[in-house]
């Protein structure tokens, strides 16, 4: 009967997830389908099931380091194709799957420690739902629109996908397709054509101190995933012994929103690397005021020509018109604050404020002015280097 019901799933579904979530419902347990590198290629879990292993193997879209070795440990000592072993309050239901004589995998069901022993008829069932889903994940793995994860990842990155239900059904049959981690971190690595090496062995170990962050090459960088019970702290100390540069991005909603983010990820990271900055770990959304500015392309245009000439003025007199009215615009007109941010005398900053408004025509308190008169403040202020004030 199971296999009926299994061979007409097959038949009509042509997915490897519908084929994964009817093996889950009919043999009554979570099934994870994972490639021979133990990433996740299909996972589902029927009736509600909801286990923190689980969970945290699905999102990271790669089994634990530590159930990858005993199912590799237990497959070689065993030399079976169908094996069973307990781990904590679980048994493992494991069968080796194959394409010719070529190992692509294992099928793996996860059952409590109270279920009964295997049947032949059982096996036999098993061995049949494995048959299925081994020719299923060959068939999405080497179709000839498919495509590897990471080769997806830079199409993303580079900006080729028109849309985000464009990439879902590209990257259905990989990894990604149920993915979910909290963010991406950029690494600038060595350019050098003799410590290429070096570099590898860096994402390698990336790759083993942080599980399922998947670290690639992309333009002389190392892209990788991190997820949310992992501490950044642990990255950032990795930043500081080998003296790298790496920017967090903000959280993810979803894979495909790292597209849009990347390329003002990728400038902070340019912008510290322009400044010797080494060692470091920095959150992007720290610095995207400045990323916004600095990715105006033509910001002269956008200058009110009064503050255009309040800020010559401030050139040829090494006087702080300009940042003064800046400090009193986002400090909402209040003298006090300004004073402080400023670090400057009461009286020296109701001079200033009279004179802005007296020679220069200027009149911050309307507040159709306040948005126009900050932008170029602003503008004119990064021109003349003053980039701290818009790094948070």
């Amino acid at each position: 009967m199971i296999a009926e019901q299994l061979l007409t799933s097959f038949l009509q579904s042509n997915s490897l997830s519908a084929l994964v979530e009817s093996v889950s419902i009919l043999f009554d347990g979570p099934v994870i389908v994972v490639d021979e590198a133990f990433r996740i290629a299909a996972a589902f879990a029927a009736n509600g099931y909801d286990d923190p292993d689980y969970r945290t193997a699905v999102s990271h879209s790669q089994l634990s380091f530590e159930a990858a070795a005993k199912i590799s440990g237990s497959s070689e000592e065993i030399g079976k194709d169908f094996f069973c072993f307990a781990h904590k309050d679980k048994t493992y239901q494991v069968v080796v799957l194959h394409t010719g004589e070529v190992m692509t995998g294992y099928m793996i069901l996860v059952k409590g420690n109270s279920d009964s022993g295997i049947s032949p008829s059982y096996e036999s069932d098993m061995a049949f739902a494995a048959a299925l889903v081994s020719k299923q994940l060959c068939l999405e793995r080497h179709s000839p629109a498919s495509s590897t994860a990471e080769e997806l990842l830079i199409t993303l990155l580079s900006g080729e996908f028109q849309d985000e239900e464009h990439f879902r059904l590209k990257s259905s049959s990989t990894f990604l397709s149920g993915f979910h981690p909290r963010c991406f971190a950029l690494v600038a690595v060595t350019r050098e054509k003799n410590v290429h090496a070096a570099d590898d062995v860096l994402r390698r170990s990336f790759a083993s101190n942080f599980h399922g962050s998947y670290p690639f090459f992309y333009r002389d960088r190392i892209v990788m995933f991190l997820h949310e019970e992992q501490d950044s702290k642990r990255l950032e100390d990795m930043a500081g012994n080998e003296g790298l540069c790496v920017v967090l991005s903000p959280r993810l909603e979803s894979v495909f929103a790292m597209g849009r983010m990347y390329r003002t990820v990728s400038g902070v990271l340019d912008y510290l690397l322009l400044r010797g900055r080494k060692g470091v770990l920095v959150q992007s959304r720290k610095y995207a005021m400045l990323m916004a500015l600095r990715g105006i392309e033509d910001p002269e245009s956008m200058i009110l020509p009064e503050i255009k000439e309040m800020g010559e003025y401030d050139g040829k007199n090494l006087s702080e018109l300009c940042l003064t009215l800046y400090y009193y615009l986002i400090c909402h007109h209040s003298l006090a604050e300004t004073c402080e941010r400023l670090y400057t005398h009461r009286n020296t900053v109701l001079y200033r404020m009279k004179k802005i408004k007296e020679d220069f025509g200027l009149v911050p308190e309307l507040p159709e002015n306040h948005g126009k008169y900050l932008l170029s403040c602003a503008l004119l202020l990064l021109k003349a280097g003053h980039e701290d004030l818009f790094v948070d």
